[in-house]
């Protein structure tokens, strides 16, 4: 399940954010979650996973009728394609008529979860 970032959810947003490669300072991080609270089309959603625990974020930037991830972080122990395919299936149930994209980082975990929404659930 998604929420919406909130500043009491600002200790959750950072760890996970810590756990990318480029992001790997309190400043970088600052930074990062910045970038997203300068534009109101830029937002940062949390993941809980199947157990309800934080297990992931998505930063995302809509434009016009798409949707284009820039981050796309789950905590180490649930990294697995069904995760990101449940977290992008609940992304896209918060958003239904939006096309959902990757950037260049997201681009192979979105081509596969669309390719498993084509050929059945994962």
């Amino acid at each position: 399940m998604l929420y919406q970032y909130r500043k009491d959810y600002q200790k959750i947003t950072m760890g996970l954010f810590s756990l990318v490669p480029d992001l790997q300072n309190v400043d970088l991080v600052s930074q990062e979650m910045t970038w997203y609270a300068d534009k109101p089309n830029r937002m940062i959603y949390l993941w809980k996973d199947t157990h309800h625990n934080w297990s992931g974020l998505v930063g995302v930037e809509i434009e016009s009728n798409q949707l284009l991830i820039h981050r796309l972080v789950l905590a180490p122990p649930s990294r697995t394609q069904e995760n990101y395919n449940r977290l992008l299936d609940d992304l896209q149930s918060l958003y239904p008529k939006t096309k959902i994209i990757g950037g260049f980082e997201t681009k192979q975990i979105c081509t596969r979860w669309e390719q498993s929404k084509d050929y059945g659930r994962y």
